[in-house]
């Protein structure tokens, strides 16, 4: 089964504002991290569950993965047949709490 991947608006804000911050200092690295995370998207489609849930409470769905380069991680959820990205956070900022 392939899972379909959507994205929040405030995930879509996220990618922006990354692409945006790599490509001012490199045009290459802004497309990196894209492939990166299209990679990621990739995996997510095929194995949403490969990833650990984030928290131990049974009532939380989300699950986290980071990307292999940049430090970022890809919060997400599996609801039925969808991944729904809710963030794409920079480590270094303030964390998800569902």
């Amino acid at each position: 089964m392939v899972f379909k991947i959507k994205t929040d608006f405030r995930a879509e804000g996220d990618i922006t504002d990354a692409v945006d911050y790599y490509d001012k200092i490199n045009a290459e690295l802004g497309d990196r991290f894209l492939s990166e995370l299209y990679d990621i998207f990739d995996q997510l489609s095929q194995n949403p569950y490969l990833y650990s849930l984030i928290s131990a409470n049974s009532a939380s769905n989300f699950r986290d993965v980071n990307l292999p380069s940049f430090p970022y991680v890809v919060v997400y959820e599996t609801i039925e047949s969808s991944v729904f990205v809710t963030s794409v956070m920079h480590t270094k900022h303030e964390p998800f709490n569902p």
